[in-house]
């Protein structure tokens, strides 16, 4: 009985199946929905692949050229500079790797001193490595900064054509060549992928589309292939591609969207379980990812607080810009620059899915990822750009198969009723038969240029993206090792800057950080924001002699009592076993907010430490002014400024008035009203005042006192490397 019910209910579902799909070949399949394969279709397809995979390659290479013609801004002494602060990680990963085989002695340098004695590759194995840096050290010459940065440009523009291939092979293979080149062309020249892979972008993002695409190419294959043996290696070729995938950017949560696309085709395509349960433990076991259980630390970017022992941080991916949740229309326009077309490309994109529901449905979920902008910020954008560029192509050519089958129709010259046609129609009727076969091929050679004008492009649309760091703060960073190396009796260094510094900071002067980007949630970041926010010099001075001595473990060991922490930065008793070096620069003043916003915190009860009521943000801001000689006043931002008594439209709000030289101070007015703001002039030379309005507690940090104002307590620091107005170096008194 209950074996005649199970077969009751698959002849049930096998009728409804059939049902579906008849109604589906019946109401969804109309002839003009596909392309004729025919010679042309494929001949045109090859040359818009062509022109898509060369117009990627050509913009990068074009960028890498504009750097080179600029060297002054672009270079730091020979060597090209880098647009993502990422770029040094992998760079110093793949100097350690040509030197030592192995990355452990780059890893030491991070995070010091936690890591000192860190081995993750004793025995020196490559598969250990990513995949990126030991690329950059295989081609490199040697592990000069110079060959390793020359090397990983070099890759930009290779990888930008894999790329397009691979878009072209996903949707290609889907039986959409001429969109997937369309798609190529268009995401690969969108803002959300060129930001991504341009000159200087020494990232897994540069082959982060096309593993992604790749694989996804090779599932539908794997699904839609007739015979066990082409089924089994395709297969093959999915699961070695996926590993390679894993071991260029290890998100192994990545494998389960292309199981589910194996899966689901190949299921859909032939109803054959056990051939795609085949299909499917071949794709597991080579993929090699499904045991490792590899995600994403959803917390990490979701938290606006994170917890270390008794101890409760603000969490820093919220100051981090690249994770800031954008408007839908800006994320339209960083795919298709305009937002109208690129919610034309979402619309099609849907109906597509409705005439193509099975390979639709399977490669819908792309879309989806790259609006999960709400999440991980602009960063996972540029995944859906092909697909909503595909969404843009099948629309358009869809639409003109449409309008050309319906003319054919509607004025068939076969037709009795068209032998004699109205006279205004005659001409058009009677060449309508020459130039049907031509409109298609016609029409995508023209959009094809028109994406391509569309697009970011050297001609019509250039994009030139700017260093991440100054050429100056680069230069002192690399001169940073051999002036230290000069020094009487030198003991083991450390760098303390921002975060963002960490990676190119080690790669460049191959000393240690005290954090970097990959520890930049650490409690050390905090702790960093708190000593160049701090308002005595005393105690920035003993924060980081802690961070550099003690490190992670004298946090563990000094929070469990309440306020013993405390009690060892109030104190400052001299740097002992280490020497210290506190770079400041230029480009940490627009960073003043999310440091401050770190720093005014109170870790031991979880909250911050407000200057106003709701809010512990200090910022510099820059004003223009103008001196008018009909009055006493300052004009500045639209405000009188009266600098003989401190007021601000006639309102006594100034503390102090400070002019400086070369980063000295060469005159100072204080004024009675205590808690008010401060006004600074800054000459920087060559005709350059730069005017600031801050808080007055701004004004006492130990960052301004050190980096504007040159005045530092001798008791706590030294002055090594004057730079002014770009960096200056200190070093922690011993």
């Amino acid at each position: 009985m209950r074996s005649g019910n199970n077969m009751s209910f698959t002849a049930k579902f096998a009728a409804l199946d059939r049902h579906c799909r008849e109604f589906h070949q019946t109401h969804f399949t109309p002839s003009w929905l596909r392309p004729e394969k025919t010679r042309l279709y494929i001949y045109l397809a090859l040359v818009m692949a062509i022109i898509a995979i060369t117009a990627n390659g050509h913009m990068r290479s074009w960028q890498f050229d504009r750097w080179q013609a600029e060297q002054d801004i672009y270079f730091v002494a020979d060597m090209p500079s880098v647009s993502t602060t990422d770029a040094g990680f992998f760079l110093a990963t793949a100097k350690a790797i040509k030197t030592d085989k192995t990355s452990d002695a780059f890893h030491q340098k991070r995070l010091f001193p936690n890591n000192h004695d860190y081995q993750e590759n004793p025995d020196k194995r490559l598969t250990t490595e990513q995949l990126l840096p030991i690329l950059i050290a295989y081609f490199a010459p040697d592990a000069s900064n110079k060959a390793l940065l020359d090397t990983a440009h070099a890759m930009l523009p290779i990888t930008a054509m894999i790329t397009a291939l691979a878009i072209i092979c996903a949707f290609g293979i889907a039986g959409f060549w001429w969109e997937g080149a369309i798609a190529a062309l268009g995401g690969g020249l969108s803002l959300s992928y060129l930001s991504r892979s341009a000159v200087g972008r020494i990232d897994t993002d540069q082959l982060n589309l096309a593993f992604f695409y790749g694989v996804t190419a090779l599932a539908v294959l794997a699904g839609r292939v007739r015979g066990w043996r082409a089924a089994i290696l395709t297969s093959l070729c999915a699961g070695a591609l996926n590993w390679l995938f894993s071991w260029w950017y290890s998100k192994d949560i990545f494998s389960w969207f292309f199981l589910g696309v194996l899966v689901w085709v190949g299921l859909m395509t032939h109803r054959d379980l056990k051939r795609t349960g085949v299909q499917a433990v071949i794709f597991i076991l080579l993929s090699g990812t499904f045991m490792s259980m590899g995600g994403v630390d959803l917390d990490s970017f979701t938290n606006l607080n994170l917890q270390f022992g008794t101890l409760v941080f603000p969490n820093t991916f919220q100051t981090i810009t690249e994770l800031n949740v954008i408007p839908f229309t800006d994320l339209l326009r960083g795919i298709t620059y305009d937002p109208v077309i690129g919610a034309f490309g979402i619309i099609s994109l849907l109906i597509w899915v409705i005439f193509n529901p099975v390979i639709g449905l399977a490669m819908l979920p792309i879309l989806g990822l790259g609006i999960l902008n709400f999440i991980f910020g602009n960063r996972v954008v540029f995944f859906a750009a092909p697909i909503v560029w595909f969404g843009v192509a099948w629309g358009i050519f869809t639409l003109i198969r449409f309008t050309k089958s319906w003319l054919v129709g509607r004025y068939d010259t076969a037709s009795p009723a068209m032998q004699t046609p109205p006279y205004l129609l005659r001409i058009p009727i009677m060449v309508m038969p020459t130039l049907m076969p031509v409109v298609m091929p016609v029409s995508a050679l023209i959009i094809t240029i028109l994406v391509y004008l569309n697009s970011y492009n050297p001609f019509t649309r250039p994009y030139l993206p700017a260093p991440s760091f100054s050429r100056e703060v680069l230069t002192g960073f690399n001169q940073l090792s051999s002036s230290i190396a000069s020094r009487p009796n030198p003991k083991p260094a450390v760098i303390a800057s921002w975060w963002d510094y960490g990676y190119m900071a080690t790669f460049l002067s191959d000393m240690p950080s005290l954090h970097d980007g990959g520890t930049q949630t650490s409690p050390v970041t905090h702790y960093v924001a708190r000593a160049l926010i701090a308002d005595s010099q005393a105690e920035t001075a003993a924060i980081l002699t802690f961070l550099a001595e003690d490190g992670m473990v004298g946090l563990q060991a000094n929070i469990t009592t309440k306020g013993t922490l405390e009690a060892r930065f109030a104190s400052f008793t001299g740097a002992g076993n280490t020497d210290i070096y506190l770079v400041l620069t230029h480009q940490m003043v627009p960073w003043m907010g999310a440091i401050s916003q770190l720093g005014m915190w109170d870790a031991e009860n979880g909250k911050p430490v407000n200057i106003r009521p709701g809010d512990n943000t200090l910022a510099y801001q820059n004003i223009r002014c103008n001196a008018d000689n009909a009055s006493p006043y300052l004009i500045c931002a639209g405000r009188q400024f009266d600098l003989t008594r401190g007021t601000i439209n006639q309102n006594p709000l100034m503390r102090h008035m400070i002019e400086t030289r070369g980063g000295k101070i060469v005159a100072r007015r204080d004024y009675a009203h205590k808690q008010g703001l401060v006004m600074q002039a800054h000459d920087l030379g060559e005709m350059t005042i730069q005017t600031q309005i801050l808080h007055s507690r701004l004004y006492r940090s130990s960052f301004n006192q050190l980096f504007y104002l040159g005045t530092a307590n001798p008791d706590y620091f030294s002055l090594i490397d004057d730079n002014f107005p770009f960096y200056r170096i200190y070093k922690v008194k011993n």
